[in-house]
C-alpha cells in the first residue's frame, strides 16, 4: 500500500524537483520504474532512450536536456530555435515561416530522418516527409523541457528516429495552476499572443492553451505567416492505479511559400499556403498488482494544406510564356497549375499497447506493439485517378531491457521489428554497456543497426505535367525502393555534479548510412523525348566526429549558468543524381553537406531574484545543403549570431506577476543568409510582456 501511495504522491514531488523533470514524462506510465531511492538521487531521469526511466548515467544513448532555465534564458521565439543549443544539430530558416531542423546535416529543405514528438505523440507528416513546425499547435510558452536523443533511436521510436529523436514535454497543469498571458511585438511585424489556463482538482488536471503567432516576413519576399491554435490537455486519476491522459487541439493559418533561391520576385513567386489541422491523443495507464504497468494509447491527426492555382495570366508572367500557351497548359492539366506544391490532405491513426516491468531489482524492461494507418491525397504530389487517397499500413513490435550486471556495469539492449505494406519488414537493434567510474561518472559504448522505411510520399510520389507536345515530365512511384540502413557506433564519457545540476559529456561517433533516399533522381523515360523523375536509394555517406556539451549552474543566489555545445563532423559520401545526356551518371560528392564545426554557448545570470540576463552565441560552419544556397566564396553560408535577453519580473500581489523582456537577435547585426542567399537574417528586436495571475 505504501508503494502505491508513494507512486501517487510522486507526481507532485516530480514537478517541483529540478532533477525529476516533468510529470508529463514522469507520470503514472513511468512510475513503476522508480524506487524511493531514485527520488533522492540528484541525477536526471530520462525516458526517451528506452521508454522507461533511467538515470542519465545509465542510458544507451547520448541525451541532451533543454531545461526550462535554458528556454527562458535563450529568448527563443519559436521551438526550432531551441535546437541550436544541441551538439551536432543544425537549424535554419528556409524562409521566414518555414524552418528546418536536422542532425548531422545531409538534408534539403524537408529534413526527414529524425522523429519529433510532443509528449510522445509523433508530429512527423508523411505527406511531406518532415515536420511542419508552424502547425504544431503549441508555442514556446507551452514547453516545459525537451529531451533530444542524439544518434539512431529506431529500436525505441521506429524508423523515423533514424538519426535521432526529439520529445517535447509540455508544462504540467499540476505545477502551473493559474492563468498567464504573454504578448510579443517587434521585428518583421511580429505580433504574438499566447494564453494558458491551468487548474487541478483531486481527480482532474487540465491546461487550456491558445495562441496567435503572426509576422510579415522579411522585406525582400514579404513571406508572411499567421498561425492560430487552441489545445486542451491534462489527466484524470479516478483511483490509485488508473490514469487517463488526454491531449486535443486544432490549428489553422497560413504561411507564404516560394522559391527562395530566386532573386527575381516574380520567379520566386511567394504566395500563401493555408494549413488546417487537428489532433486527438488519449492514453490509459494502469499500475498492475506486481508493480508492472500497462498502457493503451490511441492517436489521430489530420492536416490539410491548400495553395492556389495560377490563372493563365499569372502563369504566363511567371514562366515567361505567351498567354495562349499558358492557357492551353492549364487546360491540358485539368486546371492544375499550383503556385506551390505543398498541398494535400493527410490523416494518420495510431493504436498501441505497452507493458513495463521490473523483473528483478537489477532488471527493467518494456515491450510493446503498435499499428499505424496513414493516408494522403494531393493533386500535385500524388496524382491518382480522381485525386483518390493513397494509404499505407504498418506495425511494429519492440522491446528494451536494462540489466545492472554489477554495481559498475549496466547493460542495455533493444530491438524493433517493423513492417510496412510498401516495402515489407525490417529488424533494428541496439546494444550498449555503461561502466560507472564513480557514482556520478560513466563511460558508455553503444552499437546500433537500424533502418528507415520510405515515407508515404517517397514511395507514392506521382505527378505529370502535360507540355502539349512529345515531351512530358513524369514522376512515378519506384516500386523497388528499399529501406535506408545505418550502422553506428559511439563511445561517450559523462560526468555529473549532482549538487549543482552540472555536467560534462564527450561523445565520439561513427555513422555509416547506405541506400539513402534523396528526392530528384532522373532517369531516361521509356519515351526517349521525356524525363522520369523518381526517388530511389541513390546516396551513401559516412559521418564520424566528436561532440561535447558542458553545463554548469551556480548554487549562489544569482543563479548563473553556462551551457556550451560543440560538434566536429568529418563527412564523406556520394549522391547519384541520375542519368543526364549523354546518359552518364551524375555523381555528386557529399563531403560538404554537413558543417564541419557547429557550436553554441548560452550564458545566463539573475543579478536579482526578479531579473534575468541571457546571452547566447551560435556558430555554424560552411555547408552545402542538398538544396539551397552554397556559394562558399560569398562567405554567407557560415555564420555567427549573438542573441541577448533582458528580463525583469514585477510582483503585483501574492498571486500576480508582470514580466517585461527585451529580446535582441543578431545583436551585432552580422547579416547572414540562412539556407537561401536572399533569406537574410539581420538584427531583430522584440519587446515581450507577460502577466501571470
Amino acid at each position: 500500500m505504501f508503494r502505491k501511495t508513494f507512486q501517487k504522491t510522486l507526481i507532485s514531488i516530480a514537478v517541483s524537483s529540478p532533477f525529476i523533470l516533468s510529470p508529463h514524462f514522469v507520470l503514472a506510465d513511468e512510475l513503476s520504474g522508480f524506487t524511493e531511492e531514485d527520488v533522492f538521487i540528484d541525477i536526471p531521469l530520462v525516458t526517451s532512450a528506452t521508454h522507461f526511466p533511467q538515470k542519465l548515467t545509465e542510458t544507451p544513448a547520448a541525451i541532451t536536456i533543454i531545461t526550462q532555465n535554458m528556454i527562458e534564458a535563450s529568448g527563443a521565439l519559436n521551438i526550432p530555435d531551441l535546437f541550436r543549443l544541441v551538439p551536432g544539430m543544425q537549424v535554419f530558416h528556409v524562409n521566414s515561416n518555414k524552418m528546418g531542423v536536422t542532425y548531422h546535416g545531409m538534408t534539403d529543405d524537408f529534413p526527414s530522418r529524425m522523429e519529433v514528438m510532443i509528449n510522445g505523440r509523433s508530429i512527423y507528416i508523411p505527406l511531406l516527409s518532415t515536420v511542419v513546425w508552424e502547425a504544431l499547435g503549441i508555442s514556446v510558452d507551452d514547453v516545459d523541457h525537451i529531451e533530444v536523443v542524439r544518434g539512431s533511436n529506431v529500436p525505441t521510436h521506429g524508423s523515423n528516429a533514424f538519426l535521432g529523436a526529439i520529445n517535447i514535454i509540455t508544462k504540467s497543469p499540476v505545477s502551473r495552476s493559474g492563468t498567464s498571458v504573454k504578448a510579443t511585438a517587434g521585428a518583421l511585424g511580429t505580433e504574438n499572443v499566447t494564453v494558458r489556463h491551468s487548474n487541478s482538482t483531486e481527480e482532474l488536471q487540465y491546461t487550456l492553451s491558445a495562441g496567435s503567432l503572426k509576422n510579415d516576413g522579411i522585406d525582400f519576399y514579404d513571406d508572411a505567416g499567421h498561425s492560430k491554435f487552441v489545445s486542451l490537455s491534462g489527466s484524470m486519476t479516478p483511483n490509485l492505479i488508473d490514469t487517463v491522459y488526454f491531449d486535443v487541439g486544432v490549428t489553422s493559418g497560413y504561411a507564404y511559400r516560394g522559391d527562395g533561391n530566386k532573386s527575381d520576385l516574380i520567379q520566386a513567386n511567394f504566395s500563401p499556403r493555408e494549413h488546417h489541422s487537428n489532433y486527438q491523443d488519449i492514453r490509459w495507464n494502469r499500475i498492475l498488482d506486481n508493480q508492472a504497468e500497462f498502457q493503451l494509447r490511441y492517436t489521430r491527426s489530420y492536416l490539410d494544406l491548400e495553395t492556389d492555382n495560377f490563372d493563365a495570366a499569372g502563369l504566363a508572367v511567371h514562366e515567361n510564356l505567351p498567354l495562349w500557351i499558358a492557357d492551353s497548359l492549364i487546360n491540358a492539366n485539368n486546371g492544375i497549375a499550383p503556385k506551390d506544391g505543398e498541398r494535400g490532405e493527410v490523416e494518420t491513426h495510431d493504436i498501441g499497447v505497452q507493458y513495463k516491468a521490473s523483473a528483478t531489482t537489477n532488471i527493467k524492461m518494456v515491450t510493446g506493439s503498435s499499428f499505424r494507418y496513414e493516408r494522403a491525397k494531393s493533386d500535385v504530389l500524388l496524382q491518382n485517378e480522381n485525386n483518390s487517397w493513397v494509404d499505407e499500413t504498418s506495425w511494429k513490435l519492440y522491446g528494451n531491457v536494462e540489466y545492472r550486471a554489477t554495481d559498475k556495469i549496466t547493460l542495455n539492449a533493444g530491438a524493433m521489428f517493423e513492417e510496412s505494406s510498401i516495402v515489407g519488414g525490417t529488424t533494428s537493434f541496439r546494444t550498449a554497456v555503461n561502466y560507472a567510474l564513480s557514482n556520478s561518472s560513466t563511460i558508455r559504448a553503444a552499437y546500433s543497426h537500424a533502418h528507415r522505411m520510405p515515407s508515404l510520399l517517397e514511395a507514392n510520389s506521382a505527378y505529370s505535367v502535360n507540355l502539349l507536345g512529345p515531351v512530358d515530365i513524369y514522376s512515378v512511384p519506384y516500386r523497388d525502393m528499399e529501406p535506408e540502413e545505418i550502422n553506428s557506433f559511439e563511445v561517450g564519457y559523462l560526468y555529473i555534479w549532482p549538487e549543482s545540476s552540472s555536467q560534462v559529456e564527450i561523445r565520439a561517433f561513427y555513422e555509416d548510412v547506405t541506400d539513402a533516399i534523396v528526392r530528384g533522381k532522373k532517369l531516361p523515360a521509356m519515351d526517349a523525348d521525356g524525363d522520369l523523375d523518381i526517388s530511389t536509394n541513390n546516396a551513401d555517406w559516412i559521418n564520424q566526429g566528436i561532440e561535447a556539451q558542458f553545463k554548469w549552474e551556480s548554487v549562489a543566489s544569482h543563479q548563473s549558468s553556462i551551457v556550451f555545445n560543440y560538434s566536429y563532423v568529418d563527412s564523406e559520401g556520394s549522391w547519384n543524381r541520375g542519368y543526364y545526356p549523354p546518359e552518364t551518371d551524375r555523381i555528386v560528392p557529399l563531403d560538404s553537406v554537413v558543417p564541419v564545426h557547429t557550436a553554441s554557448i548560452l550564458l545566463s545570470t539573475k543579478p536579482t531574484p526578479s531579473s534575468l540576463i541571457g546571452l547566447s552565441h551560435y556558430y555554424m560552419d560552411h555547408v552545402e545543403w542538398l538544396e539551397g544556397f552554397s556559394d562558399k566564396v560569398s562567405g554567407r553560408t557560415n555564420y555567427t549570431r549573438t542573441d541577448l535577453k533582458l528580463s525583469n519580473t514585477f510582483t503585483l500581489n501574492a498571486e500576480s506577476e508582470f514580466e517585461l523582456s527585451l529580446i535582441i537577435q543578431n545583436l551585432f547585426d552580422k547579416e547572414y543568409g540562412e539556407f537561401y542567399a536572399n533569406n537574410l537574417f539581420e538584427r531583430r528586436v522584440y519587446l515581450q510582456m507577460g502577466l501571470t495571475f
